[in-house]
Order: C-alpha cells, then structure tokens, then sequence
C-alpha cells in the first residue's frame, strides 16, 4: 500500500499561509463555464482591441502552424494560472508516455515560465530560511545562488559519475546532529547534470528512493536535460514514486525554444495547490503566447512524432560530445581527468596539478580566446579552491571545438611548466 504523506509537514511557513487568489479563480471558473455563460467577474481587456490578429509560424521542415484569430485571441488573453488546459492535457499525456507513474490522480502539473520559476517555487514550498536542503556537490549554480539568497542551510553530498553518492548521502542522515531538525528535502538533476554531466542509473535512484523513504525526504527532480540523453533512459524518480514524495521538473528549453520559457511541474496535489496559489500572486501564469505555440506544435504532432524530435536532438549533442571527448583526448591528455557523460552539455574536468582555475581561466584562457567556466562556481563555498572546470559541447562547430580545445592545451601546458 503506497503510504500516505503528511504533507502539512512539509510546507513553509508562507506556504502554509497561501490562500487561492479570488480573481484568478474566477479566470478558472470561467474558462470552465459553458460558452453562454456572461461573466460580469473578469478585469481582462478586450482583445479586439490589441494589435496582433494572427499568426503564421514556419517550421524547420518547411511546414506550418498556423494562429488564427480565433487562437490570437486567447494567446493575447489571461490564462487560469496553471495553464492552457488542452496543453496541460497534451503534458499529462507526455508525463504517463515517458514516466507511467503509478497513479497519476495523486499528481497535477502547471506551466511555469521555465523550470527556473518553478524551482525557485519549489525550494519556497518546502523551505524557512535557515532549513537545511541536500544537494548535490557540485551543483547547479543557479540552484545555489537562489538557495544561497534565500537563506537555505546547504548541505552538500558528495557526487561520482552516477550523480549523488548514496554513502555519503546515508552517513549525512545517519550522523545528523539530535539538536538540528532533518531536512524535509533532497535536490538532484538526475540525468546530464549541470556541470558534471553525470547521470544517475536506476540502482543509484532506487537506493535513494529508499533513503527518502527511511527519512520522509520529499526529492525535487529537476530533469532538464531528460530528453537530452544519449541512452535509453532509465525510470525517472516520478516513475518510482509510490509514496507521493516526487516533485518533477521539466522544461522544453532544450527542445522547443529557450526563448519561450517553458516549463512545467509535476507534484502531488496539496504541493501543487501550494504551487499554483504563490504563482496566482507573482507571474499569474506562463506565457499565453508561448503556450499556444507550443499547443499547435503538439496538435500537429503527436507523441511518436515529438520523441522523434527530441531522438534527433538527443543524437546531435551525442555527435557534439564524440568530438568535444576526441579534441580532449588530443589535445589535453594527461593534464585532465575525466567522465564521459552520456546526456546532456556538459564535460566536468580536473585539472591535474592545478589547485584552483579561476585566474586559469579567467586570465590565461581568456587570454588566448577560449572560454570555460571554473569549477568554483558550482559549490557552496566558494572561498576554496577548486581544480575543476566546466566545459560546454552545445553550441559549437566541430571547427570551434577543435581549435578552442588546441588552445586551451597550450593554456594548460604553459601553466604546468610553472
């Protein structure tokens, strides 16, 4: 029997405080009424009077999608805060296709603007100021500035090329001081972490599963890169989740457009009630236009056709990869080590003989016109010297790759004759 959660426990104080926004819930109630329904309720503006009329969007095979006035107009309009409801139905769908979790009446989602909004939602669900919360070491340097801003008690975990590294995770808990309360709350990119490029297999999720469980650990899968991976992918969190105790994070950033910042969060639904009132007060709702774009991709698109999509992007920053590893291996050798990633951008390299990178990279590097980024970025303390640096395969030709990686050896080499 799954077990059921006390979900109260969780809540920050603020949270625990919200109240459903009266305005946005009548946009609800009235996107849901019957078409001859008058509504005397709504503060909208009149969208016959807004400049645009509608919309025809080109797509890279030639084909198009095609706004007409009838989607203009509620693409200009407000939305009921957790989103478009025929695009929140398409994403229920893409969740049970590539998640299947178990009993997906315990979940809702909402559209967020990017995942960025909807983590930051998260961490404000679940944390107080001065709260402990797990994370992964290195991690995410936009998770820890926020989490840094807010307050939070950062407590790093060690990592391998499987992500988060379950003994050390165990001993943490295990060996937690009686006078401090356990934190409510564990934080993972699981799969092409952002810097390390490390994926966690199914053993490895499993068995944090079960720590989660031992410890009553909300985990907070933020999954970006998920369908940027260069296997088939093993079961997300969400798909093992039989307690409720999963928060998921997607984002169509790397797939559809960064620029129309679109994520969406799937949570139990007292969690996600949570989530929806603190977005009603703050952004109110993602991006109307966006959503509708999105929308009419996916209308014209079924799911074979998108994970057709995100196979072929999945393989191009594969090929990416290949070449970033091979100008490695040429030109870097045995001043670096490193762990082949398999999903995602990214290559974490120790620099062997280098205490700390940053005056690397940021003077010598750059000097020679090749940037990285120094792996100080990603820890919680970044007064200490780290030997690590983050590199980047998304963007580059493999002519770029080649050269910047030649002149990054050289950088190197002169650096260790010192």
């Amino acid at each position: 029997m799954p077990t059921c959660l006390d979900y109260a426990r969780f809540l920050s104080k603020a949270a625990a405080r919200r109240q459903p926004s009266a305005i946005r819930e009548a946009t609800q109630l009235f996107s849901r009424s019957p078409p001859s329904t008058i509504s005397f309720a709504s503060g909208s503006p009149n969208t016959s009077l807004f400049p645009f009329k509608q919309a025809t969007i080109t797509l890279i095979d030639g084909t198009n999608i095609e706004l007409d006035p009838s989607a203009m107009s509620k693409a200009l309009q407000y939305l009921p805060t957790p989103g478009l409801a025929d695009l929140l139905e398409w994403l229920k769908k893409l969740q049970n296709y590539y998640h299947s979790p178990g009993d997906f009446k315990r979940y809702d989602l909402c559209i967020t603007n990017g995942s960025m909004e909807g983590l930051s939602k998260v961490f404000e669900l679940i944390l107080n100021p001065g709260d402990p919360v797990l994370v992964d070491s290195p991690c995410y340097s936009g998770s820890l500035d926020f989490l840094r801003g807010f307050g939070a008690d950062i407590i790093s975990i060690e990592t391998d090329s499987n992500g988060m590294n379950v003994n050390h995770l165990n001993e943490t808990l295990t060996n937690w001081a009686t006078s401090k309360s356990l934190p409510k709350v564990l934080y993972t990119i699981p799969n092409g972490s952002n810097p390390t490029g490390a994926s966690m297999n199914l053993a490895r999720k499993q068995a944090i599963y079960e720590i989660a469980k031992k410890y009553n650990l909300l985990i907070i899968e933020d999954d970006p890169y998920f369908f940027l991976q260069f296997t088939k992918p093993d079961p997300s969190f969400l798909s093992m989740d039989i307690d409720g105790r999963v928060i998921r994070l997607d984002s169509m950033s790397k797939v559809l457009s960064a620029g129309m910042r679109l994520g969406f969060v799937t949570a139990p639904v007292p969690l996600w009630k949570k989530i929806v009132y603190h977005q009603q007060v703050t952004s109110m709702h993602a991006s109307s236009l966006s959503q509708m774009v999105a929308l009419k991709l996916f209308e014209k698109w079924n799911l074979s056709e998108f994970d057709e999509h995100t196979k072929r992007i999945s393989k191009f920053y594969e090929n990416q990869k290949n070449l970033m590893v091979n100008a490695i291996n040429k030109y870097l050798k045995d001043m670096i080590t490193f762990n082949e990633p398999t999903a995602g951008m990214f290559i974490w390299l120790k620099i062997n003989g280098i205490d700390d990178t940053r005056k690397l990279i940021y003077e010598k590097a750059l000097g020679q016109e090749v940037l990285l980024l120094p792996g100080s970025a990603f820890f919680v303390d970044q007064s200490k010297s780290y030997p690590f640096v983050r590199v980047s395969y998304s963007l580059c030709t493999p002519e770029q790759i080649e050269t910047g990686m030649a002149r990054f050896g050289k950088v190197l080499q002169e650096e260790l004759k010192h």
